[in-house]
């Protein structure tokens, strides 16, 4: 289990406790205990092209971008989804549960995809620039999503669990060997990983706002 003492305490609302998560989850390894939302990532995996799972999240993805997570209703995503509202309970959990579900569902494929399309680079620009791409596609694969995370930094991420930093923390690595890569090569000066996620990751979701 992990050391829950050790845990980090939710600061305001700046990416400071973003970091720290970031830092606390790369020297912690997931392994069993009680912190997970009640859908598990092998549950959502199975589930996905359940259509009635399938329904749920694209309705919940647009209820929760447009109302936020304190505004949002189970029942109103439950009308959106076309299910009753124990459906929702049942199959997936409460609303923490949907909400994490929800981002887990775009988050899930996303590093295992960029290692698949940096393999085929040797340079690490192109290595780079994939990476920045890649980021690129999900928000534009899932322009509701862009408002989420609005929401979330403005929130100080009050609603990203362990198991969803979990999923940073994977690309947060992809992007330090390359950059660790690039460093030894002399094309690039020594960078903080998390900052440069963070500016890429900042910069696309300002470029969706202003479209």
């Amino acid at each position: 289990h992990r050391d829950l003492h050790s845990f980090p305490t939710r600061r305001s609302s700046d990416l400071g406790y973003f970091k720290q998560m970031v830092n606390f989850l790369n020297t912690h390894k997931k392994n069993s205990g009680g912190m997970e939302p009640e859908m598990t990532d092998t549950s959502i995996r199975e589930h996905k092209k359940d259509q009635s799972i399938r329904k749920i999240l694209n309705a919940a993805l647009r209820v929760f971008s447009n109302q936020g997570y304190n505004g949002a209703r189970v029942d109103a995503i439950a009308r959106k989804a076309g299910v009753n509202k124990a459906t929702i309970y049942y199959r997936i959990g409460n609303k923490l549960a949907l909400y994490q579900a929800v981002i887990h569902d775009i988050y899930q494929d996303r590093a295992a995809q960029l290692r698949r399309e940096i393999q085929s680079k040797s340079a690490p620009e192109e290595k780079l620039n994939t990476y920045i791409a890649s980021v690129a596609a999900i928000m534009d694969a899932h322009p509701h999503f862009t408002r989420i995370m609005i929401r979330e930094m403005v929130s100080g991420w009050t609603n990203f669990g362990p198991a969803i930093f979990e999923e940073v923390c994977v690309t947060v690595k992809i992007v330090r060997e390359i950059l660790d890569e690039g460093a030894e090569k002399g094309v690039f000066l020594k960078t903080d990983p998390f900052a440069v996620h963070t500016m890429v990751t900042g910069s696309l979701i300002l470029n969706h706002l202003t479209q």
